[in-house]
């Protein structure tokens, strides 16, 4: 009984060390606790699988730094089964961050032995004009691009061969946290193409984005972090969101546990006064 009224009085500091432990531990050695693959994160899983290795596929990066922690691990685990599965990738932005991070996952790429700039992947960049732009963009790649973010003329790239439309993609992909996203992606490419169109979003934004899904408008949905380690199991691969995941878990127990001791130590304190 006095162990549960010490307990109770516990150092704050002691709980917040364990919550940091709780979360670095994991992200150095990812445990790699058990969760289910959702259907959706299968279906995006599968459409890439599904692309005949050396055609290219479209990832645009419309994201914001606010919901990059949430989204930003989808876009690096698709690129890293896409290099796995020899295809061609080439990024676009429609948001003004996009391009930083499309520069992050493409500097993963290029560690990659075998794997060139230009040839196996390729940063677009940045235009403003969100669905306006994305309409242009559709009908007019390399009028739109002219050049890519490194300066090169993009009609002079080897991956950027055959490529004049968005419908000269085999796959699309898009990741977002706001506008543009899966609306406009579905009105300007994936109804007026008929290309497979797979999305990712943060969390927030996955149950206004299920219904384009269930109606069979989108090949995919991923998300959140949840989805990106989803991915990362269905590859057989974990990574950071595996990890990240890891820790949040663990982090909910720890949380919990406090919870029910503190409430088991005001009920044995408030009994040890009464006696």
């Amino acid at each position: 009984m006095d162990l549960l009224v010490k307990l109770g009085n516990i150092d704050r500091r002691v709980i917040y060390i364990l919550l940091i432990l709780a979360t670095l531990v994991p992200l150095v050695r990812p445990i790699g606790l058990p969760f289910s693959v959702s259907e959706a994160t299968k279906k995006f899983y599968a459409a890439v699988e599904q692309v005949p290795a050396g055609e290219t596929i479209l990832m645009a990066i419309d994201y914001s730094v606010g919901g990059g922690p949430d989204i930003h691990p989808q876009g690096q685990a698709v690129f890293r089964h896409a290099m796995a599965r020899g295809l061609k990738v080439v990024f676009v932005a429609f948001v003004t961050e996009g391009t930083e991070f499309a520069n992050q996952i493409i500097a993963e790429g290029e560690k990659m032995a075998g794997k060139t700039y230009g040839v196996d992947f390729v940063n677009l960049g940045y235009v403003p004009g969100s669905e306006v732009a994305i309409s242009a963009f559709a009908q007019d790649v390399l009028k739109v691009y002219p050049k890519d973010v490194r300066g090169n003329v993009t009609a002079d790239l080897p991956i950027m061969q055959g490529i004049a439309t968005v419908a000269d993609f085999v796959l699309v992909t898009e990741f977002a946290t706001g506008i543009p996203g899966p609306s406009e992606w579905i009105k300007q490419v994936g109804t007026r193409y008929n290309v497979p169109l797979a999305i990712g979003v943060v969390t927030v934004m996955g149950p206004q984005t299920t219904p384009y899904y269930q109606a069979g408008q989108l090949v995919g949905l991923l998300s959140g972090l949840k989805s990106a380690a989803e991915y990362e199991v269905a590859m057989k691969a974990p990574g950071l969101a595996t990890a990240a995941m890891d820790a949040q878990s663990i982090d909910h127990i720890v949380i919990v546990l406090f919870i029910i001791l503190g409430n088991i130590a005001y009920f044995a304190g408030k009994g040890k006064k009464g006696r």
